[in-house]
Order: structure tokens, then sequence, then C-alpha cells
């Protein structure tokens, strides 16, 4: 009976620490920023998405857009693929986050679903700067507008070398590119999941 009891607690406890992703998984998330420049989706990843935004005004929208991969349904590295093209030459910002997550009920904060990103490429556009992560300065990443503390050296295997970047929903890594006219521009994804930081109450 004692043994029955302690296996019925366990799957219990279980299934209270798959609740967090069951309502709402971790993905790894782009935006892409156009600055003025109008922009259509062409793909993203299997069972992920890639569109323009749906906030903000209406006449605003197809300046962005925003995609994310499937849920992740383990630790390991997932790549993935976003395609778009621009209507005009010129600059756009690809940002490395995570999904945004919806406050529960009573919680006055958003949860952080963290996500590593490695070995980051643009096919089409300008090629990104150090987009495997191996060169730092003072702590950061070059070539990217991301915080220190998102640049990683020791908490997990990076997809290749020794460093990567974390981001999620608030805390992001962002780099700008060049782009052309009606060519078809991909960003290539290495990512996989990182901690859940539930919202402070």
């Amino acid at each position: 009976m004692k043994k029955l009891f302690t296996l019925a607690m366990l799957l219990v406890f279980g299934s209270l620490m798959q609740a967090d992703d069951a309502v709402a998984p971790t993905n790894a998330r782009i935006d892409i920023n156009g600055y003025g420049i109008a922009l259509k989706a062409v793909s993203g990843p299997q069972g992920g998405s890639l569109q323009n935004i749906t906030w903000g005004k209406d006449e605003d929208r197809k300046f962005s857009l925003t995609g994310e991969t499937a849920p992740f349904v383990d630790d390991q590295w997932v790549k993935s693929t976003f395609t778009f093209v621009a209507e005009s030459d010129g600059k756009v910002s690809v940002n490395l986050l995570g999904n945004w997550t919806p406050n529960a009920p009573g919680k006055k904060n958003m949860d952080a679903r963290w996500v590593y990103y490695d070995m980051v490429t643009v096919e089409g556009g300008s090629p990104l700067q150090n987009g495997d992560f191996e060169d730092a300065k003072e702590g950061k990443p070059v070539g990217w507008e991301c915080a220190r503390e998102l640049y990683v050296t020791t908490e997990i295997k990076a997809f290749s070398g020794k460093a990567m970047v974390k981001a999620w929903h608030n805390q992001r890594c962002s780099q700008v590119i060049e782009v052309k006219k009606g060519q078809p521009v991909t960003i290539i994804i290495n990512a996989r999941k990182g901690e859940f930081v539930p919202a402070k109450e």
C-alpha cells in the first residue's frame, strides 16, 4: 500500500511539473522589423509560423513579421528556417526572443520561458556578423545588440563552439541586415528550450 501511495504521488508531481508547458509551451521566436519597408512572409518552420504582426496600428503591420518554431518537446537543439521577401531595398532587424506567455489570473508579471540560440545564419540578405556568437568583447557578443547577461559560455553545451545566447520575450538579442527588393531572405536558427521562470507575484 505504501509503495502504491508513493507511486501515485510521483505521478501527480510529474503531471504538475508538465502543467506549465501544457498551458503555454516554449517556442523559439524571431521578430523581423522593416523600418518602413513592407515585408511579406513566404514560409515558416514545420509546425511553426511566420506572419505579419497582428498588433499595433493596422497600417504599420505590413512592416513587421513575427515567427515561431513548433513547441519544444525536449531539451535538444532544433534547426528552423524562416523565409520572407522585402518590397524594397533597405535594412531590417532580426530579433531573437521567446514566445509571449499570457499572464495567468492573479499574476502581475509575465512568465519567462528562456530559449538558447546558436549558429544563426542568413541566406539571401547580407550575412549576419558573428552568427555563432564565438566572438565577444567585454562579455557581449560582437555584432549583436544583446545584454551581457544573455551571453552564455558555461550553462549548457553549445550547438557549435563554446558560446551562444539566451533570450526570452522581454530580453532579446538583435542585429540589422541589408535586404534587396523581391529577393527571398531565409533566416536559419538553431535553438533549444531553456529554463522556465514563473512570474513573481
